[in-house]
This record gives structure tokens, C-alpha cells and sequence, in this order.
């Protein structure tokens, strides 16, 4: 091919309207076909004598050429984020519909289980209102009671304070004996025998 007929095959295709790539696919088809297009016509470039011009004017031409489908692969990569997006929130909606379903099945159950059941018979010892004296001896054992935990917590505080005594006194012992008893002091030196 003649460079004249490839610059005539080359403005005819800039020309022509070009219909927009539906997929991937078909922008990768449209690409290579430019690559081997544009391939030949490097091939032809560096047989003439002035090849730095023609490979300069055949990088801008195969950049015009190519910033459609640049522009459409782009396009296409947002639409696929897009639907990923769109799905994943749609995942996330079902999972926390399922959980909030899962969670008020649970919520009725613990109601329906905490409902006491109504009497089917009369109950065996009949309810009677409290007299003042089961009142006070209500709250004496309610102070009893207090009064028992208080001095079981008193008994657990000193037991607790008795053990750390123990461990502080033993720690103390272990560094006593760990430590090296003082050295002896040196003997005075002798006089000398020069009077």
C-alpha cells in the first residue's frame, strides 16, 4: 500500500461516523484493527528518508485515533463500578433485612417465653394483702441479708489484704537472701618498717 492510499484509508475512517462500542470486547477488536493499521503504516515511515517527521505525525494521528475508544473504555469501566456498586448495596440491604427478620423472631420469642402463662386453675394458696408485720419482717431480713453481705465482703477485703501482706513479706525475704552480704574490711595497712 501506498502511503497516499493508507492517509486516504485513514481520514475516510476518521470521517466515517463511528458507532460507539457496546462492550469491552468490541473496544479491544476496535483497538487492535488501529494498532495493525497504524503498525503498517510505522513500517512504511521508517522506509522513507524523513522518518522522525512521518513517525511524529503517525503518533498524533494514532493518539487522535485512539482517544475515543480511550474515552469509551472509561466510560464502560463506570458503568461496571457502577453496577458493582449498585449490587453490593443491594447485597448489604438483603443481609440487613435478614438480620432485622432473624432479630425480631428472636425479640418475639424471648417476649412469648417471658409472658407468664395465664392460670388455667385457680392458684393453690390464695393472694392476701400483707399486714404491717410481714412488712417489718420483710425488711429485717432484707437488712439481715445486707448486713451478711457486708460482712462477707469485709471478710474477703481482709483475706485479700492478708494475702498481699504475705506476698509483699516473702518478695522482701526472696531480695534479702538474693543480695550478697557485705564484704569484710580490708586490714589497715602495717605501718612501715622505716622509722
Amino acid at each position: 500500500m501506498t502511503p497516499a492510499l493508507l492517509i486516504l484509508l485513514a481520514a475516510a475512517a476518521a470521517s466515517a461516523p463511528s458507532i460507539q462500542p457496546a462492550t469491552r470486547a468490541e473496544v479491544a477488536t476496535q483497538r487492535a484493527a488501529l494498532e495493525r493499521r497504524f503498525a503498517l503504516e510505522k513500517a512504511e515511515c521508517e522506509q522513507r528518508f524523513s522518518v522522525s517527521a512521518c513517525l511524529d505525525e503517525l503518533r498524533q494521528r494514532r493518539h487522535d485515533a485512539l482517544a475515543p475508544l480511550v474515552r469509551r473504555e472509561n466510560e464502560l469501566a463506570a458503568e461496571e463500578r457502577n453496577a458493582r456498586a449498585v449490587a453490593q448495596r443491594e447485597r448489604v440491604r438483603e443481609r440487613e433485612l435478614g438480620a432485622a427478620q432473624d432479630e425480631g423472631q428472636r425479640r418475639e420469642k424471648a417476649l412469648i417465653a417471658a409472658t407468664p402463662l395465664p392460670p388455667s386453675a385457680p392458684a393453690s394458696r390464695p393472694i392476701r394483702a400483707r399486714s404491717p408485720e410481714d412488712v417489718e419482717r420483710a425488711r429485717r431480713q432484707a437488712e439481715q441479708k445486707a448486713e451478711g453481705d457486708a460482712a462477707k465482703r469485709r471478710a474477703q477485703a481482709q483475706a485479700r489484704e492478708q494475702r498481699q501482706q504475705k506476698r509483699i513479706a516473702d518478695h522482701e525475704a526472696k531480695e534479702k537472701a538474693r543480695t550478697k552480704p557485705a564484704a569484710a574490711p580490708l586490714p589497715l595497712p602495717a605501718a612501715s618498717g622505716v622509722n
